[in-house]
Parts: structure tokens; C-alpha cells; sequence
């Protein structure tokens, strides 16, 4: 009797497994579903907006994070100042953190952007943007100009 139970008993193990090895993976479906919600969760990622061109640094201090600006009232004012006056009311606007060589050339740190002689350094006076030139770099001074009005200031130690 027991001689006749074991093939029986082993007939009901092994048919589990028999039907195991005839039905599909179901790992395939689940995959399906996973690659389905993966590409639901990019396709609203890709249409988020695009970076700035050039994106912030995070560990900048916050000083550095704001473009150069002056009091948006005195905007107004600006159209009676002279460009001399102008410019010296933007030249202590203007963060110089060190000098370097460019090309052989001398060219001072702004923020973090180097400028050599002859840039073009964007400022912001209220809600207008200036453009101010890099005039002659020397190891303790430089000069910036705007029309025709020209600054020459000292690097700072």
C-alpha cells in the first residue's frame, strides 16, 4: 500500500510543476505593467521646461546669485545723470573678485565670469541693463567705461 501511495503522491508533487513549465511567464506581464508606468512617469517628466542656459550654482552665496543692481528709483533719475555720474554710481555695483591671465591677456573676475580688456559687462540700473566696457587691466587697477565716460578703479587686496 504504501509502495502504491508513493507514485501517486509523487504524481500530485510533480504536476504543479508540469503546469508551471506549460503556462507563460507571469513576470512577462508584470514587466508590461512596469514599463508601461515607467514610461507614463517620463513622458510627464520630458515635458517639464527646460533649464536656464546657464543654471545657478547652489553653493554660490546668495550675494552672488543676484545680478549687480542699483535703488530701481534712482532708474529715473537716470536720464538727468550724466554718463560719468552714472558711472559712478554703477562702479560700486560691480564685485571684482580677483584678476587672472586669459590667453596671455590680463582679465578680472566679476561674480564668477572672467572679463578681459574690450568685454562687454552687463549691469543692472532699475529695470534697464547697462552695458559698462573693460577698459585697460593692470595688476592694481582697471578701468570701465560706459559712452563716454571712463572709471578707473582699484582691484581689490
Amino acid at each position: 500500500m504504501t509502495i502504491r501511495s508513493l507514485p501517486a503522491g509523487l504524481l500530485l508533487l510533480g504536476l504543479p510543476i508540469l503546469r508551471a513549465a506549460e503556462s507563460p511567464a507571469p513576470e512577462t506581464s508584470s514587466f508590461e505593467q512596469t514599463r508601461a508606468r515607467i514610461d507614463a512617469l517620463l513622458q510627464r517628466r520630458d515635458s517639464l521646461p527646460l533649464l536656464p542656459v546657464v543654471p545657478r550654482n547652489p553653493f554660490s552665496r546668495p550675494s552672488e546669485r543676484l545680478p549687480a543692481t542699483v535703488d530701481p528709483s534712482a532708474a529715473a533719475k537716470a536720464t538727468a545723470l550724466s554718463d560719468q555720474e552714472l558711472l559712478e554710481r554703477l562702479a560700486p555695483t560691480v564685485q571684482v573678485r580677483g584678476i587672472l591671465e586669459k590667453d596671455g591677456r590680463p582679465a578680472i573676475i566679476i561674480g564668477r565670469k572672467p572679463f578681459g580688456e574690450g568685454d562687454t559687462l552687463p549691469v543692472t540700473f532699475g529695470a534697464n541693463t547697462l552695458d559698462l566696457r573693460v577698459g585697460r587691466i593692470t595688476s592694481d587697477t582697471f578701468t570701465l567705461s560706459y559712452k563716454d565716460a571712463e572709471l578707473t578703479l582699484r582691484l581689490p587686496r
